[in-house]
């Protein structure tokens, strides 16, 4: 069976009020107060009802934790499901950071060739001046990174005060206010809300499929795209060649090959080293239109993770609490179980 946090605080308060009640009622039946007597009883049933809490909750907790381990896999090691959550935002975070940063250096790189301008003395070309619409989109998923690493932060925050508050202090101090008459309703709540932050507010999280496998691919579509020496910013000391610049847009439109007798495809061509072009896809627009889109997927998924699926979990969370609290929180009596 589990053993979770706060377990021996639960058995203590369990147990006080057991002894508490058998005095009740052993006064009770001494001095023939039946009022006494009887509200020993009850507090006796309740204190019963208290010791069933303390184990369907470790029953839960165990089941949950072996269906969260499954889903998350190896990626995080085995715990409860709160820790298994927090271990998916942390590397969730560090896979977007990486994103964020290869992001910024395509941005760069975008930005260098979006404002090259070729002047010809008498008029001046910009080629490719239209690719700051690539460059507006590029600066857009770069905030929409920032913001989303903002959210899983939020979120991994909320799942560590979870982790050290919810069966450490709610749940034990839930329990000491349901054994009392007036205070049975705020005890009923507080456990129940124990037991949806730690358990099923992780566990709707966890059933979202993350986003890390397409982050990491896209990180890669990026990485290859910046380290593409076809696409490096011309040194300054290679700008009075004749075929620097001519050279270099035709690699980087695609249209230069093996066979192609160009002269500045050919400079080229000898400069990389053996590497030949046949042999490799170089488009500077296709490859920068495959990783806006491949981005795009992997972001939407990434603010679905830390966005949608907290808000969804937090809807069913709130839903699970109102109603067990309105079970806890009521007068459990003996009339109430025969007609159960």
């Amino acid at each position: 069976m589990a053993d979770f946090v706060g377990i021996e605080i639960a058995i203590v308060i369990v147990t006080a009020s057991i002894i508490l009640s058998g005095i009740l009622i052993g006064l009770g039946r001494a001095f023939g107060y039946k009022k006494v007597e009887h509200f020993g009883i009850e507090e006796l049933l309740q204190s019963i009802v208290n010791a069933a809490i303390i184990g369907s909750f470790a029953v839960i907790i165990e089941l949950v934790d072996a269906v969260s381990s499954s889903i998350v896999g190896d990626s995080c090691p085995i715990g409860n499901a709160i820790s298994q959550l927090s271990c998916t935002l942390d590397a969730l975070t560090v896979s977007l950071f990486s994103f964020f940063s290869e992001l910024v250096k395509t941005s760069n790189l975008v930005g260098y060739y979006q404002t090259l301008s070729l002047n010809f003395g008498s008029f001046s070309i910009s080629p490719f001046t239209n690719l700051s619409s690539v460059s507006s989109v590029l600066s857009l998923q770069i905030l929409l990174t920032n913001l989303i690493i903002l959210f899983l932060q939020l979120n991994s925050q909320i799942a560590i005060f979870i982790g050290q508050n919810a069966l450490g202090l709610l749940f034990p101090v839930g329990l000491v206010l349901r054994t009392f008459f007036a205070t049975r309703r705020v005890g009923g709540f507080m456990i129940a809300l124990s037991l949806g932050l730690f358990i099923f507010y992780p566990a709707f999280i966890l059933i979202f499929p993350t986003p890390i496998y397409e982050i990491d691919n896209s990180s890669i579509n990026m990485v290859n795209f910046t380290n593409n020496s076809y696409y490096a910013p011309i040194p300054v000391v290679d700008l009075n060649d004749n075929y620097a610049i001519a050279g270099k847009l035709d690699i980087m439109s695609g249209r230069c090959t093996n066979s192609s007798n160009s002269t500045g495809c050919l400079s080229q061509n000898i400069s990389q080293e053996n590497f030949t072009l046949e042999n490799l896809s170089v488009d500077f627009s296709s490859d920068l239109t495959v990783i806006t889109q491949s981005n795009n997927v992997a972001l939407s998924k990434s603010l679905l993770y830390s966005v949608i699926a907290p808000m969804f979990s937090l809807i069913l969370t709130f839903v699970f609490v109102r109603e067990l609290t309105s079970v806890l929180g009521s007068e459990i009596t003996f009339k109430t179980i025969a007609s159960i």
